[in-house]
């Protein structure tokens, strides 16, 4: 069975063969139970540097089973001609294929289900986010002003969507309702959870009272993305700082420039207590967050945020907004309203209690443990193995 993959994520194809991320290895090596696989992705641009680190070999992918789409975000002309291209392009890598699957939200997959079904193909939407969360909460009007309609789309795409993949277990399920076939599963991977990052943790806390003179916060992702909100972590920093607590120092993991965040740190005047780390590997991003005290998802828009279940991984307390599948992971009183910062520096202080905070770090740690990679990879598999054998005995008639 020959299955496409479109995708907007980053996929570098080099005469060594196709690389990526290591997210999207994960996902891609799930779908290999699928068939012959073919992958079209986003063409790596020098202007815009990814946001995770293309390490990762897809070495079961052939060069001639991999295309690119060309960018179509950074002018009016770009997208005017480079839409026709990717169109083309879609067309062209859907005729022949059993099963298209589209990495949603994206006008790629919409485009790649109208082409499949108009062959007969039938199609899969793996969404990972929500569009309306992201468009809707964006600093730019046209972002803004497009929300309803990407809104529309992506409910119409996962209507008539044979197959759906959803990564949370209720968030999108509810907000867009599919008539398919359909999995609510992360397909999240920690590798193998070090069983001894709890008591690791407290070991350290315990022992090491000269690090409670400054409390570390971490967020990993893109500092370029407005929808993370890092701004209102920097917003509660500068409010501690006005009540006269400035132990709170605010690590940033993540690809980018990040000018706008820059600019806002200088405005608030922490820019002593704010970093920026640049993208980190996935071993990297392990020791940080070992090394850090709190970890803050305020982000606008997330699907089931990968980084929130590995910083759970590490024995971390963790807060974040009522967004997307956030409140699937943590407790009530550390899922803050968007935007509040209030809520967020309340939230903090909660956890400057030391026997809060290690009863917070052992239950993210246990709860960490229900996204252990070959549970939810053998799920995941499952399903598809539905997918094939069910197309595979359409086809014989």
């Amino acid at each position: 069975m020959k299955v496409l993959l479109v995708t907007g994520q980053y996929v570098d194809i080099r005469p060594d063969g196709c690389w990526c991320n290591f997210a999207l290895k994960g996902t891609v090596e799930n779908m290999r139970v699928l068939g012959e696989l073919f992958v079209l992705g986003s063409k790596l641009i020098d202007y815009k540097a990814p946001a995770q680190p293309i390490t990762e070999h897809l070495d079961f992918l052939a060069l001639d089973h991999a295309g690119h789409l060309l960018p179509t975000s950074r002018s009016i002309r770009q997208y005017l001609n480079n839409h026709r291209k990717n169109h083309k392009t879609i067309e062209q890598m859907v005729k022949g294929k059993n099963l298209v699957i589209g990495y949603a939200p994206s006008d790629a997959a919409e485009y790649a289900q109208k082409i499949a079904h108009r062959y007969g193909i039938p199609f899969m939407t793996f969404l990972v986010a929500c569009p309306w969360d992201a468009l809707h909460n964006h600093h730019r009007l046209l972002a803004r002003l497009k929300a309803p309609f990407s809104l529309y789309n992506t409910k119409r795409l996962l209507q008539n969507s044979e197959y759906v993949h959803y990564v949370t277990r209720h968030f999108l399920q509810e907000r867009y309702p599919t008539n398919g076939k359909a999995i609510g599963c992360s397909d999240i991977n920690l590798g193998e959870i070090d069983k001894e990052a709890f008591n690791r943790r407290i070991d350290c806390r315990t022992k090491n009272e000269a690090r409670f003179s400054e409390v570390r916060l971490v967020t990993v992702g893109s500092i370029d993305s407005g929808y993370k909100g890092q701004e209102f972590v920097m917003e509660a920093i500068a409010k501690l700082k006005e009540l006269g607590d400035s132990r709170y120092h605010y690590y940033l993991i993540g690809g980018h420039k990040g000018t706008r965040l820059h600019q806002i740190c200088t405005q608030l005047g922490i820019e002593e207590q704010v970093h920026f780390l640049g993208v980190k590997k996935i071993k990297e991003v392990f020791t940080w967050l070992d090394n850090c005290d709190v970890y803050l998802q305020p982000s606008l828009q997330e699907g089931l945020p990968r980084s929130v279940v590995e910083a759970m991984s590490r024995a971390l307390p963790c807060i974040g907004f009522r967004t997307g599948g956030i409140p699937e992971l943590l407790e009530p009183k550390y899922v803050v309203e968007q935007k509040d910062i209030d809520g967020l520096v309340n939230a903090l202080h909660m956890l400057e209690n030391e026997n809060e905070y290690r009863r917070v770090a052992e239950r993210n740690f246990k709860e960490a443990q229900t996204y252990d990679h070959p549970l939810l990879q053998k799920r995941i598999r499952d399903f598809f193995m539905e997918i094939k054998s069910e197309i595979e005995n359409k086809n014989k008639y």
